[in-house]
């Protein structure tokens, strides 16, 4: 839904889809970047890393996997289960997993070369990107990445719209899982900086998106839905 000149107007299919691929490029987009500096990832992508590290399987796998329990998750906690909506935030998350890798992989070579400094300012504006990222695509109200749809239900379920609060109650989740991979591999990747501010600062990279990026864009409590 959106409002524009006094009146609230429903987003056409065709909006829709629009936003849609805009939010899947700037996600991924942003999730490539940070993975390929190296100086900390998203928690849930770092996470993935993480036990792709311990396990010796593709990191692409483990994101793919974390968006179809995410997306199981969801279906318990919303009031009614819509299942084209469910099927498409796993198709969602499945063609994110599949952009991340390969945006990754594109990145690494060009930002290998480069000096802290400068991947530090690439890293946290992929953190940034993913933030806005999901900003649209939540407003848009279509389908959505499962993690994301996750942090969206318990943004207003549990903390009366703040985003902040639901981003953090769901990176819990993913920092639990990288610090198991930790005790058993005794390595921790993709934890740095970017991991940091993402974990603090991402709720308010969405809440800044809200407000500065299509602005007419509003959001709807997707629990009841």
């Amino acid at each position: 839904m959106y409002y524009l000149n006094g009146e609230y107007f429903e987003l056409t299919l065709k909006q829709k889809i629009t936003y849609f691929f805009i939010s899947l490029a700037i996600i991924s987009f942003g999730n490539g970047l940070s993975i390929a500096a190296q100086l900390g990832a998203a928690p849930w992508s770092a996470s993935a890393v993480n036990l792709a590290n311990v396990t010796h399987l593709p990191t692409m796998l483990f994101l793919a996997i974390e968006a179809i329990l995410a997306a199981v998750i969801n279906l318990f906690m919303v009031e009614k289960i819509n299942w084209r909506r469910a099927i498409g935030n796993v198709i969602f998350g499945l063609l994110f997993s599949l952009f991340v890798a390969e945006f990754a992989n594109l990145f690494h070579p060009l930002l290998a070369p480069l000096s802290l400094i400068p991947k530090l300012i690439v890293d946290l504006f992929g953190i940034w990107c993913i933030g806005i990222g999901i900003s649209v695509i939540q407003r848009a109200n279509f389908v959505l990445h499962p993690l994301d749809n996750l942090t969206n239900v318990a943004r207003f379920k549990f903390f009366r719209g703040s985003a902040p609060l639901g981003q953090l109650s769901n990176f819990i989740f993913a920092v639990t899982i990288s610090l198991i991979c930790w005790a058993l591999s005794g390595k921790l990747m993709s934890y740095g900086i970017g991991t940091i501010y993402c974990f603090f600062l991402q709720g308010n990279n969405i809440a800044w998106g809200d407000k500065h990026l299509f602005k007419h864009l509003l959001h709807i409590d997707p629990t009841k839905i």
